[in-house]
């Protein structure tokens, strides 16, 4: 076959890939844990409530086609939305690393899941915090990136109108609410029955929980799959890896990480000094800097 046929044909499917839910595209390796704080990340409140979150499932039964599974946490008027997947993982690294002070190495991933686990993504490693009308995203980046980045927001953003259609997650019986936000429309369902104004990552501000959204293209989709009561320690990075910033500055470093990670790696091609200069697809979800 022609290779300019082959071309397109890949190019064409990259395109296609596009209107299914997005993936972890690129090749942006995920960080190490002492590169973004963890191993000295202190706690900061305790949750007696946690909401576990499928993002972007395509088998809300199987996690290894997650993206991955958020966490919501609450504590005197805070909440923290993060990953509960490296959550896990971090904690059995801190764990293994009390048990081990004098190794010169640790492993890495000991209880990582969801796919592609070894990829990086901003919705997977920024860590959300929202206290009273303010949102402060602790952002995260790939392993090439040395620097971690931290801004502010106000919360809520989004404007909703209230549907009348109902339907029932996790066993709780939810309300439809749409919103336009930042260049996308959304679907929201909430409960009353739940009295937190909260939900996955950034989203808020409805008289209730929220326990689905989605974009209605289905880019990105968040799905409650657990509500559990008990005793849920809310952990904050160190904060010396941390760098202030603002939200149109990170969410640009976000985008071309994802779509230029090569370029902006160094990555070789073969042991060569040929930089490799593919891009990968990408469909950020905040679409305007507004």
């Amino acid at each position: 076959m022609n290779k300019k046929i082959i071309t397109l044909i890949i190019a064409l499917a990259a395109v296609c890939g596009g209107a299914s839910a997005q993936q972890k595209q690129s090749t942006a390796t995920r960080p190490r844990m002492v590169d973004y704080g963890v191993v000295k990340a202190t706690v900061i409140g305790t949750s007696n409530i946690r909401i576990l979150y499928a993002f972007n499932a395509k088998d809300l039964k199987d996690e290894d086609t997650w993206i991955d599974c958020g966490q919501l946490l609450t504590d005197k008027g805070m909440t923290q939305y993060a990953s509960h997947f490296l959550a896990e993982n971090d904690e059995a690294l801190r764990q293994w690393l009390k048990a081990n002070p004098r190794k010169p190495h640790y492993p890495n991933a000991l209880k990582l899941k969801g796919f592609r686990k070894d990829i990086w993504s901003e919705y997977q490693y920024s860590q959300i915090f929202v206290r009273g009308k303010e949102l402060t995203e602790w952002a995260v980046m790939p392993a090439a990136e040395f620097i971690q980045y931290r801004y502010t927001e106000p919360w809520p953003s989004m404007q909703w109108t209230l549907g009348n259609e109902k339907q029932s997650i996790c066993g709780y019986q939810c309300q439809k609410a749409t919103c336009h936000w930042r260049g996308r429309d959304y679907v929201a369902w909430f409960t009353s029955s739940i009295p937190l104004k909260s939900g996955p990552w950034k989203f808020g501000g409805l008289p209730g929980l929220i326990m689905k959204i989605y974009d209605t293209k289905r880019l990105y989709t968040w799905e409650a799959v657990s509500v559990e009561n008990g005793s849920f320690p809310i952990y904050q990075l160190e904060e010396r890896f941390f760098k202030d910033s603002d939200r149109k500055k990170v969410l640009k470093m976000q985008r071309d990480w994802n779509v230029k990670y090569n370029e902006l790696s160094g990555r070789m091609y073969n042991g060569t000094m040929q930089v490799r200069t593919e891009r990968y697809p990408y469909d950020q979800l905040e679409l305007t800097e507004q």
